[in-house]
């Protein structure tokens, strides 16, 4: 699943009854999450191609070590997808 689909089955919750709205967001969580914490990675991996881990760390609020890890599980998950 990616984004486009999340957003895509997101707006049909509304359309459901309310168990079944209930039974989906929740088999949503864990695709969001995942989603989510990527598009987050790539981010932060964009912004030290014209910025120091130093400079991306502070404007983000989090530690060098923080960012360094975003870095390496968005180049990890990018091998993995073009292999």
């Amino acid at each position: 699943m990616n984004t486009s689909e999340l957003a895509k089955m997101i707006g049909a919750l509304p359309k459901m009854s309310p168990v079944a709205r209930a039974r989906a967001a929740r088999g949503l969580i864990d695709d969001a999450k995942r989603i989510l914490s990527a598009v987050a990675d790539e981010a932060v991996e964009e912004a030290t191609r014209s910025l120091s881990y130093a400079k991306v760390a502070a404007e983000l609020g989090v530690s060098e070590a923080a960012v360094n890890k975003a870095v390496s599980r968005h180049r990890k998950l990018a091998r993995e997808t073009q292999a």
